[in-house]
């Protein structure tokens, strides 16, 4: 009996043993078991965050990384390619950086992003946006990812996660950046910081100062340039305006650029300063127009010693000028308007009904479009120049103005007649510079057949000789008409212009008339009368 009783503890051993291994084999099974049931599954769980929809986890996550909250948002990203123990610490950072790439560099608009829990099909992915570093496109996905709970929910993929550095090293804050005082960093406003806001002041007062240097330092080469070549002063005080504001926009969208702005902010200086910058083109462009204008009439006074010729010039130069600035107006409204999605769609449903638009316009507006295109013709054909002397409906004047749609004569007692354009062309007017401006008038005197021509005539030459608005060329006198009363002596008489034309024959009057008056007491009159046949008396 002594010697079975250690041989039953051994047996008895063994069966311990052995159970202790099947358990243990068991447990390992279980494990196993749970592992792969659960795997694909993310522990963290919070009924606070709704991740039910691909929308809805984004705006989740761009909610809490505005509210600096990025503990929270790092809940929105799939962690489970990283340990636990670093998920705690690396997931804000990494929810930060994704935060940052996306509020600067990719504009994702929450309305496009499906907004069903079983969007994705059968791939359970939405791709809500792609950026290129090294020209290789980098894509930002969200996936639908099955909890502990059994409950699936929407995060950023793995495969965006893991692409996080690399885009925080491509798009994410410069060094300088970070040297910025932390007082400048917080609290953001419109996901900016107090120092990008610091940034935008200092970057429109740049603009200004550059822009004043920019245009006296090309203004100053404009007029070295004209003056060591013609010997011209040119003014450009009329373009300095429009060179300065174009400077300054352009250092100031440079500067803002580099602040690194949210895409929202960004967008919204973007389409401001391109604004500014189309108008400002155009204007600078329409008030070069007018300098050119002046320059090139200058140089062709000079060059020509030409009054006629340079008066032509002017009116084509003004007409024209005035014609390129509505089409520059127009192209540079047109191309501020395209910048803006609905105005481009209106633009595209006004085209379906092009045919019947153009139509109605054009019967509305063609006395006007007739009034732009006879302007045209005017610059052109050039019946008539600014500064000729006509006369238009019986009254004599120089004209002053010639527009697009109109033109107005100065008359001599300082009124002005506003002409339609369209009139210059289609009614019959006096130009009494058409060919030149040297002009000849007629002095009339009514006196019997004993007068003294002789005398009169020598008296005319002494008057003319005396007088320094005579042009030296004509200057004579002629017996033009006889009755039964009496002769018509003819002085005629020739000055450069119309005005001095007009004072010359007031003088020559004046002293035939005394001349006659002094002989014989006056009895050769047979009435005294001085007659002018050119319309300006």
């Amino acid at each position: 009996m002594p010697r079975v009783m250690p041989h039953l503890r051994h047996i008895a051993s063994q069966r311990t043993h052995t159970r202790w291994r099947v358990w243990l084999a068991s447990f390992c099974l279980v494990f196993l078991f749970a592992a792969h049931a659960f795997a694909g599954t993310v522990s963290i769980t919070d009924d606070t965050l709704d991740r039910t929809t691909p929308r809805r986890a984004y705006e989740g996550f761009r909610e809490a990384a505005s509210d600096g909250d990025y503990e929270r948002a790092a809940k929105y990203l799939d962690l489970r390619a990283i340990s636990k123990s670093r998920a705690e610490t690396l997931g804000p950072e990494l929810a930060r950086d994704l935060a940052y790439v996306i509020e600067r560099r990719l504009p994702i608009d929450p309305s496009t992003i499906v907004d069903s829990p079983d969007a994705g099909g059968t791939s359970a992915t939405v791709t809500i946006g792609s950026l290129y570093v090294d020209e290789e496109p980098i894509y930002l996905s969200l996936t639908h990812v099955k909890f502990q709970d059994g409950v699936s929910r929407w995060l950023f993929a793995k495969s965006t996660v893991n692409e996080v550095p690399q885009l925080d090293d491509a798009f994410g804050p410069t060094p300088w950046e970070d040297r910025i005082p932390r007082s400048l960093r917080a609290p953001e406003v419109l996901g900016n910081a107090p120092w990008q806001w610091v940034g935008l002041v200092v970057a429109a007062l740049a603009g200004v100062v550059l822009g004043r240097v920019s245009a006296a330092i090309v203004a100053w080469l404009v007029v070295a340039f004209f003056k060591r070549w013609r010997n011209k002063r040119v003014d450009t005080k009329p373009a300095r305006p429009a060179l300065r504001a174009i400077v300054a926009v352009l250092v100031f969208r440079a500067i803002a650029h580099v602040l690194a702005l949210t895409v929202a902010v960004d967008d919204v200086v973007s389409r401001a300063t391109t604004t500014l910058l189309l108008l400002c083109v155009a204007w600078f462009i329409v008030r070069s127009l007018g300098v050119a204008a002046a320059v090139l009439e200058e140089i062709t006074l000079a060059d020509n010693k030409d009054e006629h010729a340079s008066r032509g010039l002017r009116t084509q130069l003004t007409i024209l000028q005035r014609i390129a600035s509505i089409v520059v107006g127009v192209l540079a409204l047109a191309a501020v308007l395209l910048q803006f999605q609905g105005v481009r769609s209106v633009g595209t449903s006004l085209l379906a009904s092009a045919g019947v638009a153009g139509l109605v316009l054009g019967l509305a507006a063609q006395k006007s479009l007739g009034a732009i295109i006879a302007g045209i013709q005017l610059s052109l054909a050039q019946p008539v120049r600014i500064g000729d002397t006509v006369v238009m409906d019986g009254q004599a004047g120089k004209v002053e103005e010639l527009h697009l749609t109109y033109g107005v004569v100065k008359l001599f007692d300082e009124r002005r007649l506003i002409v339609p354009i369209v009139k210059f062309l289609e009614s019959s007017f006096e130009n009494w510079t058409r060919q030149g401006t040297d002009l000849r008038g007629e002095v009339l005197l009514t006196v019997d057949y004993k007068a003294p021509i002789e005398r009169v005539r020598a008296e005319l030459e002494e008057a003319c000789k005396q007088n320094k608005l005579w042009d030296k060329r004509v200057c004579e006198l002629r017996v033009s008409d006889s009755t039964d009363r009496g002769i018509v002596l003819r002085a005629l008489i020739s000055a450069r212009n119309a005005d001095e034309l007009l004072e010359l024959r007031y003088f020559v009057r004046e002293r035939l008339v005394k001349l006659v008056a002094s002989i014989d007491d006056g009895q050769h009159f047979v009435r005294a009368r001085s007659e002018v046949i050119s319309p300006a008396k």
